[in-house]
């Protein structure tokens, strides 16, 4: 479990692993089942109805991996789906979320039309781990080779999940010309039970007997109240998260995506600015921003705060119905952007 053994820096890391590329990505010629070394998982030429399309290495150890499956229902019909498997150097409160947001942002710059996703959330599990993963279904307009036209837009439905397994990155994306919502579900469980999710996060567990480093955005230096308000923030959510997770969750990744934690990190946060603002050097604009947080919280809308603050990517699922009504709040009372930052994260080193 956790341990109180703190080590910050004023280096901000935000590292978002998609594809962790040292080298083009090259397509390997493999005509039988493909096994990834590092992790076991097997990848049969045939699966399901689904014919393996590529093999793609990312790296020149064949870590980085992303294998398609290609499902034709007619000549211009098919389901793609695409797993990809790579491996992370470091694992931070913040990976999941970041990782989701990046593929929002490079899907939204591919599609023809605006794509909103959805985040959800689940678990996969067994008696020795659970894998907490975000999920989205979604539409999203593609360009299409078309024999008469050129290109066509094609409107594709679609799935990504994100697993959070352990020091492995596992992925599913699918997009169908023909598969339903509950269609695309019942495709994603399959994958994730056939290629063994939990199996692969067990190759490579959380170091759980030490406690995460914590990381400080470097706008946190600017006086002693942030650094220190900053900081027991920090180990507030360290106290929930040890408290409040069972083993098995946290072997496998933080699971940081309970708004509760960052409630109580919050309401710590301020017992601590209200107790010492006198006592400590702090700027104005370190003032304007407790000035604001406290406003927020004594009209109780802590929850819609960290919602909005985490551009939505936080298991809290009343925010969308406040969505307008807090950004009306933020206005009238203007309240600084400056709360939008992240002002530290959690992380282990796994190299």
């Amino acid at each position: 479990m956790f341990r109180k053994n703190l080590f910050f820096s004023f280096c901000f890391i935000s590292v978002i692993i998609f594809s962790q590329q040292n080298q083009k990505p090259v397509d390997l010629k493999v005509k039988e089942d493909f096994t990834h070394q590092w992790t076991k998982t097997v990848f049969p030429k045939l699966w399901a109805g689904f014919q393996r399309e590529t093999v793609r290495s990312y790296d020149s150890k064949n870590k980085n991996m992303g294998i398609s499956y290609v499902q034709k229902q007619s000549k211009k019909n098919k389901t793609v789906l695409t797993i990809y498997i790579y491996p992370k150097n470091e694992i931070n409160n913040q990976t999941l979320r970041d990782e989701f947001l990046s593929y929002w942002v490079a899907i939204n710059r591919n599609s023809q039309t605006h794509v909103e996703m959805k985040p959800l959330f689940g678990k996969i599990s067994n008696d020795k781990l659970n894998v907490h993963y975000i999920y989205s279904l979604f539409k999203n307009s593609m360009v299409e080779a078309d024999f008469f036209n050129g290109v066509r837009p094609v409107e594709k439905n679609s799935l990504l999940a994100i697993y959070e397994s352990g020091g492995w990155t596992f992925k599913i994306r699918i997009s169908s010309d023909e598969m339903s919502n509950e269609q695309l579900m019942d495709l994603k469980q399959k994958t994730e039970n056939y290629f063994s999710v939990l199996d692969i996060a067990a190759t490579k567990t959380l170091p759980v007997n030490d406690s995460p480093d914590i990381l400080l955005s470097p706008v946190v230096k600017r006086d002693s109240m942030m650094t220190k308000a900053t900081l027991v923030a920090a180990e507030a959510k360290i106290d929930w998260l040890k408290n409040n997770s069972d083993i098995k969750d946290i072997m496998t990744g933080f699971n940081d995506m309970q708004i509760e934690s960052e409630v109580y990190a919050t309401e710590k946060m301020l017992e601590f600015y209200k107790a010492n603002k006198n006592n400590w050097e702090q700027t104005s604009e370190t003032k304007k921003y407790f000035e604001d947080l406290i406003v927020i919280s004594d009209n109780k809308l802590t929850k819609h705060y960290i919602y909005d603050k985490n551009m939505r990517v936080i298991d809290y699922p009343e925010g969308e119905t406040y969505k307008t009504s807090y950004a009306e709040f933020k206005k009238n009372h203007k309240i600084s952007d400056e709360l939008d930052i992240i002002y530290f994260k959690l992380f282990y080193n796994l190299e």
